[in-house]
């Protein structure tokens, strides 16, 4: 299995995943881990694939809340 890095997470972002991880009982790794395989359009693979393309097109420059606001939203749809 790979391993992934993400710097410069806000720190309000932390405190609710690690406020995530308590409250399900999980580290924060497996609670990180959990949110990044949760069940949507980009799930495990897709997210990873996508993520892949926008790093090699060197557009990776993006806000982690923005980008889970956004994935909400298209769940919602």
């Amino acid at each position: 299995m790979g391993d992934i890095l993400i710097r410069n997470v806000p720190d309000a972002t932390v405190a609710r995943l690690k406020t995530r991880a308590k409250r399900n009982g999980r580290s924060l790794q497996a609670e990180a881990l959990a949110a990044l395989q949760a069940e949507g359009p980009y799930s495990g693979t897709a997210l990873v694939n996508e993520l892949d393309g926008l790093r090699e097109r060197g557009q990776l420059n993006f806000d982690v809340d923005a980008a889970l606001a956004a994935l909400r939203e298209d769940r919602a749809r």
